[in-house]
């Protein structure tokens, strides 16, 4: 496309790391809003689900969740274990840790430590993230909410 800019494998890698430090390690939600192409797509499990922009703004719903998230674990922070990226696709395993301060899905706080793998896939134009396929085991993360300390 005309007036698109071109970007290495491992630019689209650094632009990935940028966004996991500055909005989900700074918890810079606002920031979301600048690294989020205008035309971004949030692909989400059920396969073929997407989730719409709200009140046309493309970083609204990942602020919704990640906020939520943030109001569980104050304290999260975000670790990436490994990227591989090949032409404008870049493929994150990453890790939350965090401690369970705040009611989540019902689950009042348990001042449980967590750790939480998600997989991330990005598509990235113009210096932005424009596309995004996300899987996070839910399950995983609610049985160490609800477990006894030392279980």
């Amino acid at each position: 496309m005309q007036g698109e800019v071109i970007m290495s494998p491992e630019e689209n890698k650094r632009v990935v790391a940028n966004f996991v430090e500055v909005v989900q390690n700074r918890h810079d939600l606002a920031a979301a809003d600048h690294i989020f192409h205008p035309e971004f797509v949030n692909h989400y499990a059920p396969a073929g689900r997407t989730v719409p922009a709200v009140q046309g703004r493309p970083a609204a719903a990942f602020q919704q969740f990640y906020g939520m998230l943030l109001g569980a674990f104050p304290d999260a922070t975000m670790s990436i274990e490994e990227q591989v990226a090949e032409r404008d696709v870049v493929a994150t395993r990453k890790t939350l840790r965090g401690t369970h301060r705040g009611e989540l899905w019902g689950l009042p706080p348990t001042g449980n430590r967590v750790e939480w793998e998600f997989i991330d896939i990005f598509r990235v134009r113009d210096g932005k993230l424009v596309e995004h396929w996300t899987h996070m085991d839910f399950d995983a993360l609610r049985a160490q909410m609800s477990a006894r300390p030392h279980e």
